[in-house]
């Protein structure tokens, strides 16, 4: 009798581990199916913003006979630029140098007719630019002019933007979010099937797109530069797989 009562123990047991067994490989078998049931989609959102800060690159150009009155030159004129911008409430640590270049000039002279001429030297060139981040946006132009008169040779490199792109982050990717369900939805519809839940998120990605352009000093209106930051287009970018 204990012998059979064991026996029917140890039957049940086995039962029951198969009945486990099967199950667990059951679900194993579901997963794997579900995770070829795929759609993965891109969803992007774009929104336009107001900027509130622009970036200009300043530089000034000097010519000397030697290196060292070409450099001594560009200092000058570059510290009375530097002081024309600090005069406008532009702060020190929002002008930045981004290039420094000295360097001799030649040039060619001939020596006889129908031979190739000689380079000789005939002087030095400095270049000196700085970045300057301007905060008041709505002074670009009249900083321009400013910086000009000061001596500035040349203006280049004017960007707009956003200060604090973080603010508008969870906006931009919550839109994006929601064109990767629209997508996913046209596309399951097309397909005759529905979607069942999102697999996996990829983490979302967000760009600042700003306006750029490059102005020549001849180009530049005597009385008041004109310049106009227009938006700013901040784009969001998800991936996600949905479960179909």
């Amino acid at each position: 009798m204990r012998y059979t009562f064991s026996k029917y123990v140890l039957s049940a047991f086995l039962v029951l581990g198969l009945v486990v067994f099967l199950t667990a490989d059951a679900r194993v078998a579901l997963a794997q199916e579900a995770s070829q049931r795929v759609i993965s989609v891109t969803g992007q959102a774009e929104i336009y913003v107001k900027p509130d800060v622009a970036m200009i690159s300043f530089g000034v150009e000097t010519n000397g006979a030697t290196a060292r009155e070409a450099q001594q030159l560009n200092a000058a004129a570059m510290n009375k630029v530097i002081d024309a911008l600090a005069a406008q409430g532009i702060a020190k640590e929002d002008i930045q140098t981004s290039n420094f270049s000295l360097y001799p000039v030649y040039e060619t002279q001939p020596v006889l007719d129908r031979l190739p001429g000689r380079q000789v030297l005939s002087g030095y060139r400095c270049n000196n630019t700085v970045n300057v981040r301007i905060k008041d946006i709505g002074n670009v132009g009249g900083i321009i002019d400013v910086a000009i008169e000061a001596g500035a040779t040349n203006v280049s490199n004017i960007t707009f933007g956003v200060l604090d792109s973080k603010k508008y982050e969870d906006e931009v990717l919550a839109k994006a979010v929601a064109n990767a369900k629209h997508k996913a939805e046209i596309l399951a519809k097309a397909a005759g099937v529905n979607i069942t839940g999102i697999l996996k998120i990829s983490d979302g990605h967000v760009s600042v797109s700003t306006i750029r352009g490059a102005y020549k000093l001849a180009d530049l209106a005597a009385e008041s530069s004109p310049i106009e930051p227009g938006e700013v287009s901040i784009v969001g970018t998800v991936r996600i797989d949905f479960a179909f």
